[in-house]
């Protein structure tokens, strides 16, 4: 079909050549089979004409007794009457002998007596019966019929012409088509109906589609559709469903995203900013506390001195979120790594547990940095006063392995739990609060996830990696 035309209007149109090709098949087959009833109508009536033409002959001859008589004698007697039996049953009739001779025939209304051979081949020489005989050419039927006479002896040969007229139907065959071609209006009527409705129900929904994808936006909440059939149309919108979640999972990584290049830039630059006047202000004291003796003054300069340490130190962590260095990745037993990193904390409360070797790819030096940033964050999270009780544990499911930091700290405020990986992010009074981003990002580099749960009583971070074949 063509390509202008419209979805409405190509499902309409197919729907219905759909209903005019059925109803034309049903039309033929109806039109077959009236001929065919026809047919057998003409045959039956002629039938019942030719047994009561057959009726009046045989009464006609039996009354004379007229049994066994010549063909010449058997003229006289049916000329006149064959007419009178023609007139009454409206057909032609003619009647030969039983040696097939023409004894009488009706006066044909349309051709001469041509339709009545002189002579029937099939009873020339014999008086054997030959049965009935219905023959048919073109739109004529012939019956050939037999009177018998004493011990079944062909006595007189009938022979009647029939012409089928093909426009003569039954009257009640008449009835039953008015019905039947009413009854097709009727349903070609509901039949294009119900294709409008169906084609204006399948594009109207679909059209209900197209205008929610043109509403939808990366940086708003979209909103879903709701389908209750369990059809194409219904898993069309299911899928619109599925990404409009994925869209918005993606608007929020896509954000995130913005927003920790945006930290990593103002970083980068806050490092370079601190630095440039850092090294010359520390080359510079240092050389005055060797050049002088004053007690003081070295004093002085050594608490400057630390207080520069301690800007290096935050530069450098600007530094080092701008632009983490090559991860270099190898299969290691990570339960091993992390015992050797909790250790230093044992006398502070953190307790280490594992069901033995677990091995999984990540960089050796920023596995520790990950397990030293978290256990820190734990122990920071406990008020003071309060006995530390700290759980770093590793085990292994399926196809990962599973390492969770436990603390019984005040947990994190409904107000910041969604901001706990952002870098800005913190709940200590100093600090830049990169660390959490960091780890993420490593976690994240290495194939892995990471996730918290919290409340009251404490914070449970949970990091999930990708196990090795190497045991």
């Amino acid at each position: 079909m063509s390509s202008f035309l419209t979805l409405r209007v190509r499902t309409f149109l197919l729907m219905l050549l759909t209903i005019v090709v059925a109803f034309l098949l049903t039309g033929i087959f109806s039109l077959y089979h009236f001929r065919l009833e026809n047919r057998n109508y003409h045959f039956e009536r002629l039938e019942r004409k030719e047994k009561a033409i057959l009726s009046h002959i045989d009464y006609l001859t039996s009354n004379n007794q007229n049994k066994g008589l010549l063909a010449t004698q058997w003229k006289p007697i049916l000329s006149g009457k064959v007419i009178e039996i023609s007139s009454i049953h409206k057909l032609d009739v003619g009647i030969y002998t039983s040696s097939g001779d023409l004894i009488t025939a009706s006066v044909v209304k349309n051709g001469p007596l041509a339709i009545f051979p002189r002579r029937l081949a099939e009873y020339a020489g014999s008086a054997k019966s030959q049965g009935r005989k219905v023959t048919n050419e073109g739109n004529f039927l012939t019956s050939t019929s037999e009177i018998l006479g004493n011990n079944n002896r062909v006595e007189l040969v009938v022979r009647i012409p029939y012409e089928i007229d093909p426009s003569a139907i039954p009257k009640e065959d008449v009835a039953f088509l008015r019905q039947l071609l009413l009854l097709y209006i009727l349903l070609f009527v509901i039949g294009i109906t119900f294709a409008l409705f169906f084609s204006n129900y399948i594009s109207n929904n679909i059209r209900l589609l197209i205008d929610q994808l043109k509403k939808v936006r990366i940086n708003k909440s979209n909103e879903k559709l709701t389908w209750r059939l369990n059809d194409e149309i219904g898993e069309l919108i299911q899928e619109y469903n599925v990404l409009v979640d994925k869209l918005e999972t993606t608007a929020i990584e896509l954000a995130r995203s913005e927003r920790e290049s945006a930290w990593k830039e103002m970083a980068q630059q806050v490092a370079h900013e601190i630095t440039n006047p850092l090294t010359p202000m520390k080359l510079t004291l240092q050389m005055m506390q060797r050049e002088t003796d004053v007690t003081e003054m070295k004093s002085m300069s050594t608490h400057l001195l630390e207080e520069i340490e301690s800007l290096t130190n935050i530069a450098e962590a600007f530094s080092r979120f701008a632009q983490m260095p090559g991860l270099k990745a190898e299969s290691l037993d990570i339960s091993y790594q992390t015992n050797s990193a909790v250790s230093l904390y044992i006398d502070r409360g953190v307790t280490f547990v594992s069901t033995g070797a677990v091995y999984t790819k990540v960089d050796k030096g920023q596995w520790s940095r990950i397990i030293h940033n978290l256990v820190k964050n734990a122990l920071q999270s406990i008020p003071e006063g309060s006995r530390a009780a700290v759980e770093v544990s590793i085990e292994k499911t399926q196809d990962k392995a599973v390492v969770i930091i436990r603390d019984n700290g005040t947990g994190i405020p409904q107000q910041m739990q969604d901001r706990v990986f952002e870098p800005n992010f913190t709940t200590k009074s100093s600090g830049m609060g990169l660390g959490l981003a960091m780890v993420k990002n490593l976690i994240e580099n290495f194939g892995g996830t990471i996730n918290f749960s919290t409340g009251d009583h404490g914070t449970a971070f949970t990091i999930e990696l990708p196990l090795t074949n190497i045991k």
